[in-house]
This record gives structure tokens, sequence and C-alpha cells, in this order.
């Protein structure tokens, strides 16, 4: 019994470092692309583990009068992912509360087609997104971003609250209708605050899914000024080296591994979260 336990757990530890180690190689070799020189970059001298260090990419990335877009982009990027995860979660509170209390025919159903949407490839939703932006004239707007960005991330976000609420104890929402609470003063004052990890959680994951997202901007603004993070890194390669491009896609990272970083037990809440059931 014993050999079988350590067998299965040297498996489960074998697959993790393999998983951890395909993840760990693209950001390494960013890292690494952005601290050489430019001619070791462009030649085939460079090694795993670099001779001499170098900052000079991140200082010429740091020059306000250099690479003008992705400082743009940041500030671009941070209104956007804000308002997509305040606006998420205005709209998935409801249809999470409703899917994890209500009782009604195709419950289920509803809940699957949801979470079935959400892997379907952005692409396939672009041509009608993009035909309605375009009538209410939103097109080349913040809320050309805010939209879309809030449409695709509203399932996972349903699906992240629904799964804190279905740990709500009955018991407690009935004591507090017993006491006179109305739906909207149990919802708000009762419900709300006992799922603060859950709506931080996935304030969390749609601040980072809109922060990474490269199509629907490429697609949906053309003005330089609206260009998010992402799209401002791959602007700007025209104007910039290899090492300068990795330096900026650094820097571009910081905002999301510190929130990863910090917010990591109710990162882990999510991920876990249908474990106890």
């Amino acid at each position: 019994m014993k050999n079988k336990s350590f067998s299965y757990n040297l498996i489960i530890y074998f697959f993790a470092i393999l998983v951890f180690l395909t993840m760990f190689f693209p950001l390494y070799g960013l890292i690494l692309t952005s601290i050489q020189p430019e001619n070791v970059i462009r030649s085939k001298n460079i090694t795993f583990f670099p001779s001499s260090i170098v900052l000079y990419h991140f200082k010429e990335v740091l020059n306000p009068n250099h690479i003008s877009q992705i400082y743009e982009g940041m500030r671009n990027s941070f209104v956007v992912s804000i308002l997509t995860g305040i606006l998420s979660i205005l709209l998935a509170f409801p249809a999470a509360y409703s899917l994890s209390r209500l009782k009604f025919p195709g419950k289920n159903l509803i809940l699957i087609s949801m979470i079935s949407v959400y892997f379907l490839p952005t692409i396939l939703f672009i041509i009608p997104m993009f035909i309605f932006l375009v009538s209410y004239n939103l097109d080349d707007t913040i809320l050309s971003l805010v939209v879309p960005y809030t449409a695709f991330i509203l399932p996972f976000v349903v699906w992240i609250l629904k799964t804190f609420i279905d740990r709500l104890p009955l018991e407690v929402e009935e004591a507090a209708k017993i006491d006179g609470c109305s739906t909207i003063q149990l919802l708000l004052k009762i419900v709300l605050p006992l799922i603060r990890p859950g709506l931080l959680s996935a304030f969390i994951f749609a601040f980072i899914l809109s922060w990474v997202e490269f199509l629907t901007p490429l697609i949906f603004t053309n003005n330089l000024k609206m260009s998010t993070v992402a799209l401002g890194l791959f602007r700007s390669t025209v104007d910039i080296k290899i090492g300068q491009q990795a330096a900026a896609a650094i820097l571009t990272l910081i905002p999301v591994t510190i929130l990863m970083v910090v917010f990591q037990r109710y990162i882990t809440q999510v991920i876990f979260s249908g474990a106890d059931k």
C-alpha cells in the first residue's frame, strides 16, 4: 500500500514539475532576452546562463520619450481592466445568486451552456460584436473594449461567484427573511459581505484576463491612444529592438504578477472551489 502511495505521489510530482518547467521556460527566455546585449540576442551565442547582464534595454524602455505607446497602453489597460472587473461583478452577482438559490427547469442546462460558451474561441464572437459596436458608434472608445471583455469573461465570473454562494448556509438567509429582510436587503447586507473573498477573486481574474487580451483591442481600436498594453507592445515592434521589446514585456507583467502574489490565497480558493463538495 505504501509503495502504491509513493508511486502515485511520484507521478503527481513529476507532472507538476513538468507543468512548471513548461510555463517557466518561456518566461525565463523573455527575462534572458531582456538582459542580454542586442548583438548577443541576434547571434547564436546566447546561452542558458548569461556571462554578463545589461540593463540598457530597461533604461531605454523607461525613457519617457521612447515607445510612448506602452505607457499609454498601461494606463488604458488599467482603466479597461478595472471597469471590466466592476461591470462583470455587477452583472454576474444576480445571475450567480439565481443559479445557486432559485429552482427552475433547465437551470443545470443554462449553467453548462454558459460555461461551455466561455471555452469557445473568441474569434466566433468578434464579427457580431463588431457590428453591434459600430451600429451604436461605440467603436474606438473605452466601451468598445469594456463591453466585449465583460461579455467574454462574464460566464467565468458567474461560475466563481456561484461556487462561493453555494457554500453559504441557507439558514442564514432564512433567518434574515424571518427578521424582515427584503430580497434586496438580503443580497446587499447578508450575501455580499459573506462572499467578499469571492468578489475579490472574481475581480482579480477579470482584471488579469482583460489585461492580457490582445485580439479584441486589435480589431476594435484603430486609434493609437486607445491601445492597451498588449497592443502597445505589438504596435511598437517596428521602432524598438528585440531586447527592448522583451524588457517592455517584463515591465507590463509586473502589475498582474503583484496581484497574483498578493491575492494568491483567494485565487487558490477559486481553483479548489469544488474540492470540498
